[in-house]
């Protein structure tokens, strides 16, 4: 149904569909993480649900996606790419809406990082700017989850009583709004905190009451809950109840965890059992100790290998990292030559335009007045009038030969009031140019606005010259230091075959592209053409 959405939607360029298809797209990804498949739930964030977001104008959507993203990250224990996008969606949403309940999970989820991490100084700063943000709504569905970090705040900082007071305040708004995953995750927070304080009995009667009213569903939890119980069961001296727990426990791990769980099953049983079993448990002793042995022989080994390894490794990636400079080397000097051959071209091109055209008009009107200077007595009204209008179209080929080496309006009214009439000059009656502008803040400098001016003025020109088009739509955005160019026509196209050479007008393009180390990207067909341009701004 998503694909069908998206196939429809795509034939309709407007913002309201662009945003209507990042929804499509971010509901396909929701749906490849259920089936477990998170790399392709980031790809498709990544590379659709967001740009579409920013290419539709909605940046808190875009936010939105960034914490999204952040989360499979956080559970795989990927802590710096989580902060990266957790970081860009709290960029997002302080400067459009600072007072946005979802900045309390995001906050929260950063302190919970840096908890993680033994950064204790900035899990608390998160903390009290995601409680500033809660004062607004204190029982709102974000609460429980912030109360839940915050209790392990306290147990980290051996806090008892305020993690025990923020536990009770989390469960109390998770009881209001009914919801058991929150209650699971603070009861089992609780329990936590009762073991670590070796109130064991009381640490139990919480984790039975969690798996005889259900409140633990996946089966990732289940393992971990019983296996908890058989560890509080072993600490109190109850081995018979450790020993039934961990059976529970391989009946639904076994496959994974099969070995491992019989082994502490095993020896669980042998405590119970040890005045029966004492000569059982010496041996099993002495074989531990042999394994041990063993053990350490592999760990040598292996870290001499990891030794030989890591020298390979570092002396590969020198290589590696030496070739990418010498390509980057080659790149600028390819840009840097295309860039000069565009700028030879632009003054071949002004050095016709003066002779050919200014020139020769020039020239017409010298010799006009010279005629009249040797016949003045006998000079007409009419000869002047036509010297003067004459003279006045030299000025206005002046003018036009001076408007495309700098645009006057680029220099008086910025970029954005260039460009728009920059469209305006290119319509006809039979051709309708729109221009689309966002978040466009030109706090660049002049020379990378020239060079946009002069991408979207060659993508114009080559859309007049080839694609035989009666509609072509304009739209530049920008978020952050990435500036978006998208021009769409309903032309002929043409063919996009790698081994044809492009273009002296596409090769300009290109080689500004690069210059401002940008990505560009056409899709062609004998319905229209659309090029997507990204380029970086930043000084």
């Amino acid at each position: 149904a998503f694909d069908t959405a998206i196939l429809y939607l795509t034939l309709v360029p407007t913002q309201e569909s662009w945003l209507y298809q990042s929804r499509s797209w971010a509901n396909k990804g929701v749906l490849a993480q259920l089936r477990g498949d998170n790399k392709k739930y980031i790809d498709l964030f990544l590379h659709k649900a967001i740009p579409l977001a920013a290419k539709g104008g909605d940046s808190l959507r875009m936010a939105d996606g960034y914490a999204n993203i952040a989360l499979p990250f956080l559970n795989y224990e990927q802590y710096d790419k989580a902060i990266h996008y957790l970081e860009r969606s709290i960029a997002l949403f302080e400067r459009l809406a600072p007072k946005d309940l979802r900045l309390i999970d995001n906050y929260t989820n950063l302190a919970k990082i840096y908890l993680l991490q033994e950064d204790i100084a900035r899990a608390k700063q998160n903390l009290v700017r995601a409680s500033l943000i809660l004062e607004h709504a204190p029982e709102s569905m974000y609460a429980p989850y912030y109360y839940t970090v915050e209790s392990m705040y306290f147990i980290h900082r051996q806090m008892w009583k305020e993690a025990g007071r923020a536990l009770d305040k989390g469960l109390a708004i998770a009881e209001k709004l009914k919801s058991r995953y929150d209650i699971r995750q603070l009861l089992y927070q609780k329990a936590r905190l009762f073991d670590i304080q070796k109130q064991w009995d009381t640490s139990k009667a919480i984790l039975l009451k969690m798996y005889n009213e259900g409140y633990v569903e996946l089966m990732t939890d289940k393992k971990q809950l019983l296996l908890d119980l058989a560890g509080l069961e072993y600490r109190l001296g109850n081995y018979l109840s450790a020993y039934n727990w961990m059976v529970k426990h391989a009946e639904i791990s076994e496959e994974f965890y099969g070995e491992q769980t019989k082994t502490q099953i095993a020896d669980l049983e042998a405590r119970y059992n040890y005045v029966q079993k004492e000569k059982e448990l010496l041996v099993a002793r002495e074989k531990a100790k042999k394994q041990q042995y063993i053990i350490w022989i592999f760990i040598i080994v292996l870290l001499f290998l990891l030794m030989i390894g890591l020298f390979w490794y570092r002396n590969k990636k020198l290589r590696t990292a030496q070739q990418i400079q010498s390509i980057r080397q080659r790149q600028r000097i390819e840009v840097g030559q295309a860039l000069l051959e565009g700028e030879e071209r632009e003054r071949s091109r002004v050095a016709r335009d003066l002779h050919d055209g200014l020139g020769g008009m020039l020239a017409g009107i010298k010799l006009n007045l010279s005629q009249m200077a040797e016949h003045k007595e006998n000079i007409r009204k009419k000869d002047l009038e036509e010297t003067i209008t004459r003279l006045g179209n030299s000025v206005d080929e002046l003018r036009r030969i001076a408007r495309n080496m700098m645009p006057e309006s680029l220099v008086r009214s910025g970029l954005q009031v260039a460009l728009k009439d920059l469209c305006d000059e290119v319509s006809l009656p039979s051709l309708k140019v729109t221009f689309n502008a966002f978040n466009i803040r030109e706090d660049f400098s002049p020379r990378i606005q020239l060079v946009i001016y002069r991408i979207i003025q060659e993508l114009l020109h080559n859309a007049l010259k080839h694609a035989e088009a009666s509609r072509i739509m304009v739209h530049c955005s920008q978020e952050e230091d990435i500036f978006f160019i998208t021009v769409e026509d309903n032309g002929n196209g043409f063919p996009l075959l790698p081994q044809e050479k492009p273009g002296s007008g596409l090769k300009n393009i290109r080689s500004r592209v690069d210059f401002l180390n940008g990505d560009m990207n056409m899709e062609s067909t004998p319905e229209g053409t659309i090029i997507n341009i990204e380029l970086h701004v930043g000084q």
